[in-house]
């Protein structure tokens, strides 16, 4: 038997075992698209922010996202953490409200979740700025909270009194000048 038959073979059944799995079992990543608008409102002692959020799974396994946070990096992170509570079918409203669940996002697809957070005794009031803001989640195959986005939430002078009085969408880019 040649040396080049007993290659191609070797070669030939590590490009079909990987391939297989490649296709079948590769464990996939959690990313999210851009978060371009949001609802929030800081009023009296609670604070809640709505957001759209893409999820898309790059592998070929299943991901199971079983909760999710929001965290303030720059004012002391896990202590200001707003919890998910609940996904609604349209921004900054109780259309199709249902209570936070966990839920799975199949390989290859994506697939968009308005989650709202919440944290009561907050102590939070909106001010003109960006406001940093981590997306962390629990998947079934972690079982410590990992950052899966980080963003910038922009506030503008004139969406300051609105944020702190009436939960309301706004939108999250930059104001062409």
């Amino acid at each position: 038997m040649s040396i080049a038959a007993i290659v191609i073979s070797l070669l030939a059944l590590v490009f079909t075992t990987f391939s297989f799995w490649w296709m079948n079992w590769r464990k996939g990543n959690l990313k999210l698209g851009n978060i371009r608008t949001y609802a929030a409102v800081a009023q009296g002692n609670k604070l809640i922010i709505e957001l759209p959020i893409i999820f898309f799974n790059s592998g070929a396994l299943p991901v199971l996202v079983e909760n999710l946070r929001l965290i303030f990096p720059e004012r002391g992170a896990e202590s200001t953490a707003l919890y998910f509570n609940a996904i609604v079918e349209k921004l900054a409203t109780d259309q199709g409200r249902a209570f936070a669940t966990p839920f799975a996002v199949h390989p290859g697809t994506a697939q968009l979740k308005i989650c709202e957070f919440q944290r009561l005794r907050s102590g939070f009031a909106f001010s003109k700025g960006s406001y940093e803001i981590c997306i962390q989640c629990l998947t079934s195959d972690e079982k410590k909270w990992k950052t899966i986005k980080n963003f910038h939430l922009k506030v503008r002078e004139k969406q300051v009194k609105a944020l702190n009085s009436i939960f309301t969408a706004h939108d999250n880019e930059p104001q062409l000048t």
